[in-house]
């Protein structure tokens, strides 16, 4: 009979040890949601415009709810190569970040490759951010009107907004996802994206976002 309270201790102990680590573990995650909105259509032969605007449901540890909207005019110049450009504004907590950038997209068969910079303007801030995002996606047709796409993303800082910081690493992304043509206009989807933020010697910070798509053609 003694040996069953002092065994019970001992699990209760171990589960107490193991628990912790993964207790420290669950701090730097988070799950996300995004419904993302986009319109987008050629405005002239070759030149496309694209509006997006999303609602992000995020912890507030994770800067709050945030809304977005984003236009981008691109102009294709060969076969396959696209370069742009445009603006986006973020809210989030309060507080506004205006986004210029500038892009070049490549396309290869079903691969598509975009080099885009960002210049980020937060409130507050000692200076402008500039931000260089390399991304690369693969998309595959699965059936009538219905596709898969994956890809990854780097984003790097080049200039943070404070004085005194240099160039990192600012996140890795992963995508996953599939959408389906429901007519010549519309299109919906969903997508998983993970994202994985490096934070020196502490544990990266990894965030698991759950999107859905709604894009309409005009």
């Amino acid at each position: 009979m003694t040996r069953m309270p002092m065994r019970f201790a001992m699990l209760l102990a171990a589960t107490l040890a193991a628990w912790q680590p993964s207790k420290a573990r669950a701090q730097d995650e988070d799950v996300q949601l995004w419904h993302v909105f986009n319109l987008t259509g050629d405005i002239a032969e070759g030149t496309r415009l694209t509006i997006d605007g999303s609602h992000r449901w995020r912890e507030d540890a994770r800067g709050d709810e945030q809304q977005t909207i984003r236009v981008t005019m691109e102009r294709t110049v060969a076969e396959g190569l696209r370069i742009g450009g445009g603006g986006a504004v973020f809210e989030a907590g309060g507080l506004t970040e205006i986004r210029p950038h500038q892009q070049v997209t490549l396309s290869r068969g079903r691969f598509e490759f975009r080099t885009r910079l960002e210049e980020r303007f937060f409130d507050g801030a000692d200076r402008v951010e500039l931000r260089l995002r390399q991304r690369v996606q693969y998309t595959q047709p699965l059936g009538k009107g219905l596709r898969a796409q994956v890809g990854g993303e780097w984003l790097g800082l080049l200039q943070g907004r404070q004085r005194g910081q240099g160039a990192s690493t600012e996140q890795w992304r992963a995508l996953t996802g599939v959408a389906y043509k429901v007519s010549d206009t519309v299109e919906i989807g969903g997508n998983y994206w993970l994202l994985e933020l490096p934070r020196g010697d502490r544990p990266n910070r990894t965030s698991h976002v759950f999107q859905t798509v709604f894009t309409y053609r005009f």
